[in-house]
């Protein structure tokens, strides 16, 4: 890396956008995206996401402001260092929003190295990261369907994907509405394939035993991929209860640090686990498919990604590099401004995102539209 090359400043960005048409459950009519920026002494920048900013503006940009200040006039190398060394506190830095502030620098960080290197970010990845080889086609699946729309709001959504070329969908149900029924029919008739997300950790009804179990004797005559946030992590311990019909559950997008993934694994018996690395930094990815590998663990990632455009390229360059332990990164198409063109200029075929189509022309919308967006509230810090 180079030694000349540190880190002058960092800003944070809240950029805010339409979304859902009022329709999606813990949303008004619009959503926020946590972005900061990392400049250097030399004049390139780089841009990251963290999933805290979805939820709390406000404690992303004082988190930042704090471990920002251990970063300025540091190298890349440096900065990666004191970021995985804080994470050796696992009172504070390991989990949580710190930990989600941190994923998001290193974000930025693998931006600025990509730039540096002249490597697309799969690229780099592989090279940082000692991988022999990336993959050009990565499996996706499109992400919508509230809890709150009713069945022609989710056939529309179905269209949207079918007509952008997913064959996957994911859809949020809700177990109190009599609807879901009637749901799972239009998933099973208009789509290829299917998966259902219970959004405990949002809509805490849902996560009921007894409901949760007469939605599996439901599904005896329908096929989902798997079922994912079934419970609430308040209520995770009911999992081992579950009459489970041979099918299959995921979980995990509101942990990020490595223990909790090995947990849900190894403990709990996830057949499939969703960090999201706006949220879980890049370098324990790294850490967690190394324990898979090492372990001869057969179970598959699915990336989440719930967020912005930042943390969906970054996931699909990961998926790239380690297509041997992610399964699927998730592509959210639920209508918000911020996301439209990147998803507009994304090529998807068959449920397959095509790096070859894709990688220039969207590494270029990332750093020439992002922080052109006027509905965003901006907060910088210059130290």
């Amino acid at each position: 890396m180079d030694k000349t090359l540190k880190i002058s400043s960092i800003e944070s960005f809240i950029q805010k956008g339409s979304f859902g048409n009022g329709k999606y459950y813990g949303y008004s009519d619009y959503k926020v995206i946590g972005l900061l920026k990392i400049h250097t002494n030399k004049r390139i920048t780089g841009i990251g996401e963290s999933l805290v900013g979805v939820y709390s503006p406000y404690l992303f940009k004082i988190n930042l402001n704090f471990i920002s200040n251990l970063l300025l006039n540091k190298t890349l190398k440096e900065s990666l260092k004191i970021l995985t060394d804080l994470q050796k506190n696992k009172f504070f830095f390991d989990t949580g929003i710190l930990k989600s502030v941190i994923a998001s620098l290193e974000i930025a960080i693998f931006d600025i190295l990509a730039q540096i290197k002249k490597k697309p970010l799969p690229n780099l990845f592989a090279d940082f990261f000692k991988q022999k080889k990336t993959i050009k086609e990565i499996p996706v699946y499109a992400s919508a369907g509230s809890i709150l729309g009713n069945s022609r709001d989710l056939s529309n959504e179905i269209e949207i994907a079918r007509n952008k070329g997913f064959e996957i969908f994911k859809a949020r149900i809700s177990l109190l509405n009599s609807n879901y029924k009637t749901k799972l029919k239009i998933l099973r008739d208009e789509i290829n394939h299917f998966s259902l997300d219970l959004i405990s950790n949002t809509f805490s009804k849902n996560s009921n035993l007894n409901l949760i179990n007469k939605l599996i004797l439901e599904l005896k005559n329908f096929n989902p991929m798997w079922i994912e946030e079934a419970f609430s992590k308040d209520d995770l311990h009911l999992f081992k209860f579950l009459k489970k019909k041979r099918i299959k559950f995921s979980y995990g997008e509101s942990f990020n640090s490595v223990n909790d993934f090995i947990n849900l694994l190894i403990f709990y018996k996830f057949n499939y686990i969703n960090p999201d690395i706006s949220h879980l930094s890049i370098t324990d990815l790294f850490k967690l498919t190394s324990f898979m590998d090492k372990n001869n663990i057969k179970k598959k990632i699915i990336i989440h990604c719930w967020g912005g455009n930042v943390n969906l390229y970054n996931s699909l360059s990961l998926a790239s590099v380690f297509s041997k332990n992610i399964k699927l990164v998730e592509f959210p198409i639920t209508e918000f401004s911020l996301n439209k063109v990147f998803l507009k200029n994304s090529c998807i075929k068959n449920s397959i995102y095509y790096f070859e189509n894709n990688i220039k022309k969207n590494q270029d919308l990332l750093k020439n539209s992002f922080f052109k967006i006027s509905h965003q509230k901006k907060f910088t810090f210059n130290f």
